[in-house]
């Protein structure tokens, strides 16, 4: 969980110099859903991921039959989030991006959303991401175990394989960057991999 949240806050430090919105662009009209009945009157809070360069206010909803929506007239990255931080354990964090069209998101232990062709796009990176940061810190960890037992041939092995890892991931996160073409999902990709 520590990963999952580090990872988040790196992202939202790496996108602060950028991401401005750009109005007049059209609605993006989000439905989003939570299928723990628990969670009923839920307050979810949708927010600009960088909320210092943007005068774009945080929207507070409260979920109803296991259901939230607002619309977003600013393009560029949201954060979704329940507004109590204790419950994220429960509630996976999620990026959008406020394009004109229907996005669709559900929250839950692995949230997920989609629905036009950027968030399409970000829910395929994050999808690459998690499953990157698996493998990768796996190969990390043995390669420290192989160290501390004095394997450090092995070691070296397990260091390249997650190396080489990091670099397909690299190129495949420049070229998903690449194919949005302009605006706030291309300023977030493109900050990780310059």
């Amino acid at each position: 969980m520590k990963k999952i949240l580090v990872f988040w806050a790196v992202a939202a430090m790496m996108v602060i110099s950028g991401c401005q919105p750009q109005k007049g662009t059209g609605s993006c009209h989000v439905t989003g859903m939570i299928s723990d009945s628990v969670m009923e009157g839920l307050r979810i809070v949708i927010e600009p991921l960088n909320q210092s360069e943007t005068t774009v206010q945080a929207d507070t909803l409260e979920v109803k039959d296991g259901k939230f929506e607002t619309t977003l007239d600013s393009v560029l990255i949201y954060k979704v989030m329940p507004a109590d931080d204790r419950l994220y354990v429960a509630l996976q964090p999620l990026l959008i991006v406020g394009e004109p069209g229907y996005v669709w998101v559900r929250l839950g232990i692995n949230s997920h959303a989609g629905g036009t062709a950027q968030n399409d796009t970000l829910e395929q990176w994050k999808i690459l991401t998690e499953a990157h940061s698996r493998v990768y810190n796996r190969l990390r960890a043995m390669a420290s175990k192989k160290v501390n037992e004095g394997d450090t041939i092995q070691a070296g092995i397990l260091q390249k394989e997650a190396d080489s890892l990091h670099i397909v991931y690299s190129a495949t996160t420049r070229r998903m960057a690449d194919g949005v073409g302009k605006g706030p999902l291309y300023d977030f990709l493109s900050r990780f991999f310059r």
